[in-house]
């Protein structure tokens, strides 16, 4: 049998004051018309637009209503079209929250953009410090070619501003060097 070409090594955690945050939001594309929310930097001649580069700046919304909801963050950012055949937009984008309890906090987000799919969390500022975590989205209302509402189901764990990181102690790897962890209180 062969090696796996993979090895998990368990880990505790590292970090104090870690806290989790689930949110349910609502982000509101407009392709095209006076109220457009995106524009296109990079055009394509290809059948399937590959190459296509799109700059976006999508209001958030704390409910699927934008008439009675309010805006809570904006996810800014490009999408770029990254399949010769299928329509397959890689995103990435900061969500940048204006309400009063994130103000100014950011989610660094990237992944691709099928109708229901998951994009990566991979850091955050501000209050969502050093954040991970992920965010299931789905379409739950389409005009094609002119406007798409997600919905987007956040999961995430932040790291509050009081968190530091423990003192630095040093393991020995006989096959290595010494290697710097992060330890552990008992």
């Amino acid at each position: 049998m062969a090696s796996p070409f993979f090895k998990v090594i368990p880990v505790r955690p590292v970090l104090r004051d870690q806290c989790e945050i689930t949110m349910r939001l609502y982000l509101h594309q407009v392709v095209t018309g006076p109220n457009h929310n995106q524009e296109t930097m990079v055009p394509s001649s290809h059948p399937a637009s590959f190459g296509m580069i799109v700059i976006n700046d999508w209001p958030i919304y704390d409910g699927p209503d934008f008439n009675t909801s309010t805006i809570v963050a904006h996810a800014r950012g490009m999408h770029v079209q990254v399949d010769q055949v299928n329509n397959t937009w890689y995103t990435s984008m900061n969500i940048e929250f204006v309400d009063a309890r994130f103000n100014g906090s950011k989610l660094q987000v990237m992944g691709t953009t099928p109708e229901t799919g998951e994009w990566a969390i991979v850091g955050g500022t501000g209050q969502l410090a050093m954040a991970y975590g992920t965010i299931q989205h789905n379409i739950v209302k389409n005009n094609p070619g002119i406007e798409t509402t997600r919905q987007l189901d956040i999961h995430a764990f932040y790291s509050t501003p009081q968190t530091q990181a423990l003192p630095i102690s040093f393991a020995i790897n006989p096959t290595l060097t010494s290697v710097p962890f992060l330890a552990m209180p008992k």
